[in-house]
């Protein structure tokens, strides 16, 4: 049975983060994200995900693709916000959770 794959578009910076908390190479972004998702206790404002960002996140920024199984789509859009709201800030709140996390069972 074949997935239903769709793509999204996030800056460089954004899949080099996910690149990082990845366990191993050959795990997929989707795996990664969903993880997030699972861990996720309760949404978050989405000025962290601007922290990590930076002020000039507008400017000239490279851009890539991931692929995204449908489902995965549907879970990051039930995390919006506000229905215009990119899945990179999404995709970097859900990062910023799992670093808040980590910092917190660490102490």
């Amino acid at each position: 049975m074949q997935k239903d794959i769709t793509t999204i578009k996030l800056s460089k910076s954004t899949a080099d983060s996910l690149s990082l908390l990845k366990i191993h190479p050959r795990q997929s972004y989707e795996e990664v994200i969903l993880k997030f998702v699972q861990e996720r206790s309760q949404p978050k404002k989405s000025q962290l995900a601007q922290k990590i960002i930076g002020p000039n996140s507008k400017s000239q920024k490279e851009i890539t693709t991931i692929k995204l199984a449908k489902k995965t789509v549907e879970i990051l859009n039930q995390l919006k916000i506000h229905p215009r709201q990119p899945y990179e800030e999404v995709i970097l709140n859900l990062i910023s959770e799992n670093e808040e996390s980590k910092k917190k069972t660490q102490r």
